[in-house]
């Protein structure tokens, strides 16, 4: 196999950037040709992937967070060539979804083995997602998150951002249109999802899947400040879906719109604002698995 790697150098604090010479090592000790690049700015992954996609390699392999894994994804979407995932950033939710192993020769191991499955991805105007997008609460906390974590290790700088937007975060009224149906409620946050776990391990879409071609939505009404950290619990272990302020659709489009422009996150990363479409490609992605 000739494979190319995408190395997001700074994925988990340098992880995959350190990773190199044992992927360098596995590559050499199975007889895999192998070319290795590193990103060096926010969208370079996508650039390289389209750069070199069409050309004799037989998969490209993004080594790197969940961003990263979207970048190099957002490139190969409707080809033949299939993705691998090193999931050496911080949160690896991607991974969790795809049921894919965090070791990192166990998951070049899944690569060398050349199976492939295809999965959905999501579709907006202006960019995909292959995890979970979202909007309220959750996206403000990934905004402020995103300048914390260069300070703080990740697990405090996400708690800081999370309390601040629990104390000053302000409700908002939505209008979804769900596969047609309009619907218009007060908004907390609400998952448009379609893997499982997202926020580093939540189980926000429990019975969740990659490959059926449908969204989960998950809505959540706002409820008294007190009681998030509570939820927040419930989403980690993936007991939510049965709270009475929270609503689950399933669909295949969604159609987002809001008085005011709200924050999109799509895959750990703030990607657009309100408002959006999203429409379900359905196994429009071949992932090594």
């Amino acid at each position: 196999m000739n494979l190319l790697f995408i190395v997001n150098p700074v994925a988990g604090k340098g992880l995959a950037l350190r990773s190199i010479p044992r992927i360098k090592e596995y590559c050499a000790t199975h007889s895999l040709k192998c070319t290795i690049l590193e990103t060096k700015f926010k969208g370079h992954a996508t650039a390289l992937a389209r750069e070199f996609f069409s050309t004799s390699y037989d998969g490209i392999i993004a080594a790197g967070g969940d961003g990263t894994v979207r970048e190099v994804a957002s490139a190969l979407i409707g080809s033949s060539t299939p993705l691998g995932i090193l999931p050496l950033g911080s949160g690896n939710d991607l991974s969790r979804a795809l049921n894919l192993p965090n070791d990192l020769f166990s998951a070049l191991s899944i690569v060398n083995n050349k199976s492939t499955k295809a999965f959905d991805v999501g579709s907006s105007d202006d960019f995909f997602f292959l995890n979970v997008a979202s909007i309220g609460l959750d996206a403000e906390i990934v905004r402020f998150f995103a300048k914390t974590k260069k300070w703080l290790p990740r697990k405090a700088a996400y708690y800081i951002a999370a309390m601040i937007k629990f104390l000053t975060y302000k409700v908002k009224t939505i209008k979804l249109e769900i596969d047609g149906e309009i619907i218009e409620t007060k908004l907390l946050f609400m998952a448009i999802a379609n893997g499982t776990h997202y926020g580093g391990g939540m189980k926000v879409n429990p019975n969740g899947s990659i490959s059926d071609g449908f969204f989960d939505i998950i809505l959540v009404r706002p409820i008294p400040r007190y009681k998030i950290p509570f939820l927040m619990a419930a989403f980690a272990a993936g007991r939510h879906l049965h709270l009475p302020y929270v609503t689950v659709y399933r669909c295949k489009d969604i159609k987002i719109t809001c008085d005011e422009s709200l924050l999109v996150n799509g895959d750990g990363d703030i990607v657009a604002t309100t408002p959006v479409n999203f429409s379900v490609l359905s196994g429009s992605i071949h992932v090594f698995a």
